[in-house]
């Protein structure tokens, strides 16, 4: 009734930075010239191995009947559609 659909990607890049800082500003500030950084030695394919970078997947739980984001009522029966409210009734009486 409810499938994981893959719904936005994007790519993380991890900058070295002073997670020790507690001023905010100052670490966006020094985490945009890292970036800047970075930007140049991708131009230059200098070496940096404290560089990572992540593909982050998101995920949404959508109904395989209309499309719609999971959503359940405080009995756990699904609100979207007809179709996803009678086999979910389907599947909890069954033994």
């Amino acid at each position: 009734m409810f499938k994981k659909k893959l719904v936005d990607l994007h790519a993380e890049i991890e900058l070295p930075h002073n997670r020790y800082i507690r001023d905010l500003e100052l670490q966006a500030e020094l985490l945009e010239q890292e970036a800047k950084e970075l930007s140049e030695f991708i131009r230059d394919h200098r070496s940096r191995d404290s560089y990572l970078i992540n593909i982050i997947r998101e995920y949404q739980s959508v109904c395989e009947y209309c499309g719609y984001e999971e959503e359940r009522d405080v009995d756990g029966t699904p609100v979207c559609c007809q179709r996803a409210i009678v086999e979910f009734n389907e599947v909890v009486a069954s033994p």
